[in-house]
């Protein structure tokens, strides 16, 4: 349950950080997550995803990512590397938009913590190309918590509570066109999943986002498809 416990203290933290502002607008966000394997080993991702700043209109974000993974043999790790590209919008009645290319590469594995909980971890580093700005690079962990309802494991036909926090961190802090902190943004999230069967699932839920200058919430909705 350690792994637990350091999610929920990086959630509490967050909240006792001052000085942002609170937006009361609620985000959606819509997910869109693709995964198969090549042979035993070898592994393709991609995600599409589209954020707006309010539901259901004004623009925040477009992504397109894809990676290609790597299972060590003997071990329970998966490493992936990959590319994603990302249309930024601006909050409110400005139209402008940017754009960043971003590389990636992460680091997956599970804690055998107990049959009933799935528990996994991600670290991801990322090398930003935003434009107009300086390179520079992020550092990001990502911790997952599923617990079944219905079934005492995530089978097929299983619904479950979806947990997960993630913190980013910043390589440098100078943009080129000012400066940002070390501490980029935390996020933290509650929903439910439903497992169909081993090709399909999807999630519905609430994700807070805490950056140094503002605090926000976002409705999230995702599906997940091996094929």
């Amino acid at each position: 349950m350690r792994q637990v416990l350091f999610m929920l203290l990086m959630v509490v933290s967050g909240y006792h950080m001052s000085g942002q502002e609170t937006i009361s607008d609620t985000g959606l966000w819509n997910q869109y997550f693709i995964n198969t394997d090549i042979g035993s080993r070898l592994k393709l991702a991609a995600d599409f995803q589209y954020r707006s700043y309010e539901i259901p209109d004004d623009f925040q974000q477009f992504i397109g990512r894809a990676s290609i993974g790597l299972q060590p043999k003997g071990t329970q790790i998966k490493l992936y590397t990959g590319y994603g590209y990302f249309n930024s919008g601006t909050r409110g009645d400005n139209d402008a938009t940017s754009y960043e290319h971003r590389l990636h590469q992460d680091i997956w594995w599970d804690s055998a913590v107990s049959d009933f909980f799935e528990i996994k971890h991600r670290v991801r580093i990322e090398e930003r190309f935003v434009e107009d700005q300086d390179f520079r690079t992020r550092f990001r962990y990502m911790l997952f918590v599923n617990v079944p309802f219905n079934n005492k494991q995530i089978i097929d036909n299983t619904y479950y509570l979806a947990l997960w926090n993630e913190t980013f961190i910043n390589g440098q802090t100078n943009t080129g066109l000012g400066t940002v902190e070390y501490f980029d943004r935390n996020w933290s999230y509650a929903g439910i999943g439903y497992k169909h069967n081993k090709s399909l699932k999807f999630q519905a839920g609430y994700m807070h986002e805490l950056t140094p200058n503002i605090k926000k919430g976002q409705l999230v909705l995702s599906v997940f498809q091996n094929i």
